[in-house]
């Protein structure tokens, strides 16, 4: 029998605590978990009952913090009037977190599982550290699905590779940043048991051609003629190696010696993981649909399974998507592309679909998505990457954002203003015209570019994150019946997907990376040319003045989500029948107002140009 032994030392383990240390004060306070106490400038202490730590950083205007890295210092009661005595920066995650967890009550059931999470998310870190991982400028050279596995992976949630469920040798074979090659093993499901629905391009015998060789497809099917049965009663799915072996054996073993359930052959094609670990990307034919699979682990924030109605109802939302986007002159102009959900496969359940009130995981065992590649998006000349990417940083300090920055040849404010304008500003037409909004933060989009030039917005993940405006716009008049199945907010509630899915997800990470690494720049320029591309594109479409208003992108204030304090303090790690929500908070300064950005220059006596837009100087002059 084989053991995964582990394949990290303490250099990487004490250097991934230290860092994991540093994310924790930086989104405890921002998430208003913990205060701290200013001892002189840029220097600050916190005091956990009898434990203390001090470090070096600063809070952003936006209500942030940059933790200086490696200046995290726990101070003994001995050592307070001489802190320097200890030199050696903190890196004891489980002293750290169990600090906190004692002093900010969190109960005894949320923190045992919460330093089984963290032990998990460290371990993880500590591989990210190995010295012979990918440098940032291989973000130039390097398919997009290489620099996927260089990621640490969510940057707000501290348990951010948390992947409850898995061992060391699940993760070992399955975890993103290890970047293994994986293949798949195909199943033969009855057609009484599996729904197929597709787009009208890829009905199933024209999906199987393209995702299977001709010689796997004759070897399936005379697999089930071996057995007398004809392949014409069945369809065809991909599962992942661990849900197989933890659920999909034992839950569906009636059906499989029934020979309703075939298990078939492990697929040619190597797939890797994605930063979300369900989805594969095929390397072996990158033209491939990408598929999405259950892998039922609890990560982030929830399980990572595959919701059966959301499920049956992405091909058609898809097509809807594609409709606008290739009809719209505007989306067209833009450049985005939608990587569309072209065909899903959804198994019932006969053993957990008939209880009412299940935890929703039993609810999203089996199943497949196909997606659209990115690879036909990219041009002659032209690279992707997750714009997760964006916030990297290799082990010697570079981050992939200055390489594109320093490549692309443009100073920073001028490659800032262009990859908002090709980023912020699809998801704005998307928002005014159709009142339409995805979660666009890293993981969510990709950023297509020409020697770090960004030229193209690539947009994914629509079924489980697109929601719509609860008014009868007149551009949604042909969504599909499907389409029933999302969630319906008002305009101003739908416009905090940009505020939270964009700017506070993912902008304010690259605004501490940029400020970082362009010293010479303030946090007023990047979220003033943020800013100003807006305005700009406001100022282009008079024609939606009346949206523009409706949706307020340029309100003073939004309300404050937090995530972390979902797993500590409401949700923690209970099992139950709907997904978390998250906790808000007061309101807080939106970064990209005319009003926040003119309050931040009068704090820091700084002149700024007034970026009122002529809608909101009509709105004042009739108040």
């Amino acid at each position: 029998m084989n053991f995964a032994k582990l394949q990290i030392g303490q250099k990487e383990w004490r250097r991934a605590g230290q860092q994991l240390i540093e994310m924790a004060i930086a989104e405890f306070l921002y998430e208003e978990m913990m205060s701290v106490t200013k001892i002189v400038p840029r220097t600050y202490q916190l005091a956990f009952n009898d434990q203390v730590y001090q470090f070096k950083g600063e809070q952003y205007l936006l209500g942030h913090w940059k933790i200086d890295a490696g200046s995290v210092r726990e101070i003994l009661t001995d050592q307070q009037d001489d802190p320097d005595l200890n030199i050696e920066p903190a890196w004891n995650l489980h002293a750290f977190i169990q600090a906190f967890a004692t002093y900010a009550d969190v109960k005894p059931f949320t923190q045992a599982y919460l330093m089984k999470e963290m032990n998990n998310t460290w371990l993880a870190e500590a591989h990210v550290m190995l010295e012979q991982r990918l440098p940032s400028t291989a973000v130039l050279t390097e398919p997009h699905y290489k620099i996927e596995g260089m990621l640490r992976g969510h940057p707000w949630l501290i348990m951010s590779k948390g992947r409850m469920g898995f061992g060391y040798d699940d993760y070992l074979t399955s975890a993103p940043e290890v970047s293994p090659q994986v293949k798949v093993l195909w199943l033969a499901v009855h057609r009484d048991l599996a729904t197929f629905r597709a787009t009208a391009d890829w009905q199933a015998s024209h999906l199987y051609v393209h995702e299977l060789s001709d010689s796997e497809r004759n070897h399936f099917e005379n697999i089930l003629l071996q057995r007398g049965l004809s392949s014409a009663d069945y369809f065809l799915i991909p599962v992942h190696a661990w849900q197989w072996h933890q659920w999909l054996v034992a839950t569906y073993a009636h059906e499989i010696v029934a020979q309703r359930i075939i298990e078939l052959d492990i697929g040619q094609d190597q797939y890797v993981p994605m930063q979300s670990i369900r989805t594969l990307c095929n390397v072996s034919q990158p033209k491939r649909h990408y598929v999405k699979l259950p892998v039922s682990i609890l990560n982030t924030a929830v399980y990572r399974g595959l919701p059966s109605k959301r499920n049956l109802a992405a091909p058609a939302l898809t097509a809807w998507l594609k409709q606008i986007q290739q009809q719209d002159p505007d989306l067209k102009a833009s450049g985005v592309e939608f990587l569309g959900e072209v065909a899903t496969l959804t198994i019932q359940q006969p053993c957990y679909d008939q209880i009412e009130g299940a935890p929703y995981q039993f609810k999203e065992l089996f199943g497949c998505l196909w997606r659209e590649s990115v690879d036909p998006c990219i041009g002659s000349g032209q690279s992707a990457l997750s714009q997760a990417a964006l916030l990297h940083r290799d082990a010697n300090g570079q981050s992939i954002l200055k390489v594109l920055i320093d490549v692309s040849g443009l100073t920073p404010l001028q490659w800032l203003k262009r990859f908002a304008e090709v980023s912020v500003q699809p998801l704005l037409i998307c928002l005014y015209k159709y009142g339409l909004a995805f979660s666009p933060h890293g993981e969510n989009t990709m950023l297509i570019h020409r020697h770090g030039l960004p030229e193209k917005l690539v947009l994914k993940d629509f079924i489980d994150d697109v929601n719509l405006v609860d008014e009868d716009f007149a551009e949604l008049a042909d969504l599909p019946e499907e389409a029933n199945i999302l969630l319906r907010h008002s305009a101003l509630e739908l416009s905090h997907f940009i505020f939270t899915g964009l700017f506070m997800v993912h902008y304010r990470y690259i605004c501490n990376v940029f400020l970082q690494d362009f010293a010479e720049h303030s946090e007023l320029e990047f979220w003033q040319t943020i800013s100003e591309v807006i305005e700009e594109f406001h100022q282009a479409h008079p024609e939606w003045v009346e949206r523009i208003e409706k949706f307020a992108i340029f309100r003073p204030e939004y309300d404050k989500i937090c995530l972390n304090r979902v797993r500590l303090f409401t949700t923690s790690y209970n099992d139950e029948a709907e997904r978390p929500v998250p906790v808000f908070l007061d309101p807080i300064a939106n970064p990209v107002s005319p009003h926040t950005l003119r309050d931040w220059a009068i704090r820091q006596s700084t002149p700024i140009a007034s970026s009122e837009s002529k809608f909101q100087k009509q709105q004042h002059a009739t108040s």
